[in-house]
């Protein structure tokens, strides 16, 4: 009879390990899930690692320095360079583009208002300047344009984002479905594991294992990256791309910290209880 209820109780144990390890994965998978649908796929993430490197002044002084280099070549001076790209709203640019990537709409930098500016900008120079606007060369000016147009194209361009925004607009609602399920499924698992252990110092007991499970394994990975010191490696060429790189991934990985703090605070929570009822329970049968 005791080998019986001693067996009855191992495969009970075994059960509710196996519980507790699924409910780990479940809400391991349910994090990494949540924290890239509120980083990664969320337009205002990015626009606040933006804010806080400045790029848009930091593009606006790369493009002074790529523009006075083209326009030397062409007679044009350094303050009117400084004019042009003070009066140019590169925050707003920017705003547009990366908003543009979140909607599904055309995420080519919009060039058509950069180059009427442009136009204008160099129309008013001549006057300026005093030179004779029937030997201004139109094909020169064309040109110019054309080429300050592929400057700024490319300095205002984020090619990084553009990789992970190809996939924002197309998995953002599966993304959302996805957490749906692991949070219904972890949920299920959970109830089974509370509702079905006459013991309830033991429901608290798989429950905290499986809360520090999940805790360590999100730690582990931002751990890994920024000790592989990976992020700050990464070969970018311009200052404000490199800055922004490192700020919007090193945010992404410290939701991880985040994620796995707020599972660690409920393993805490559920050790403590189960302590205490099993202090208790030990307790009780003491005085017995």
């Amino acid at each position: 009879m005791s080998n019986s209820k001693s067996n009855h109780s191992v495969i009970k144990s075994v059960l509710y390990s196996v519980l507790s390890f699924f409910l780990a994965v479940s809400l391991f998978f349910l994090g990494i899930a949540c924290i890239v649908k509120f980083s990664l796929f969320s337009q205002d993430f990015m626009m606040n690692a933006m804010a806080s490197q400045g790029y848009s002044a930091m593009i606006q002084d790369e493009l002074k320095s790529d523009l006075k280099n083209l326009g030397h070549a062409s007679g044009l001076t350094d303050e009117f360079v400084d004019k042009f790209v003070d009066s140019l709203d590169i925050s707003g640019v920017e705003y547009d583009y990366v908003k543009a990537f979140y909607s599904g709409d055309n995420t080519l930098v919009d060039t058509a208002t950069f180059k009427q500016q442009l136009y204008a900008a160099l129309d008013q120079y001549v006057i300026d300047t005093g030179m004779d606007p029937e030997k201004v060369s139109q094909e020169n000016v064309d040109y110019l344009v054309e080429k300050a147009t592929s400057i700024y194209v490319n300095d205002v361009s984020i090619p990084f984002f553009s990789t992970i925004a190809n996939y924002v607009y197309k998995y953002d609602g599966p993304l959302t479905i996805l957490i749906a399920g692991l949070a219904v499924f972890a949920a299920i698992i959970a109830f089974l594991i509370i509702f079905t252990n006459e013991f309830v110092h033991r429901r608290y007991r798989y429950l905290c294992y499986s809360f520090t499970t999940t805790a360590l394994s999100l730690a582990v990975i931002p751990t890994v990256v920024f000790v592989s010191g990976y992020i700050t490696k990464i070969g970018i060429a311009t200052r404000s791309l490199y800055n922004l790189f490192v700020s919007y991934f090193s945010s992404f990985f410290m939701y991880f910290y985040f994620a796995s703090a707020v599972f660690a605070v409920a393993a805490i929570i559920c050790f403590l209880v189960f302590y205490k009822r099993y202090k208790r329970i030990t307790g009780h049968h003491s005085h017995h």
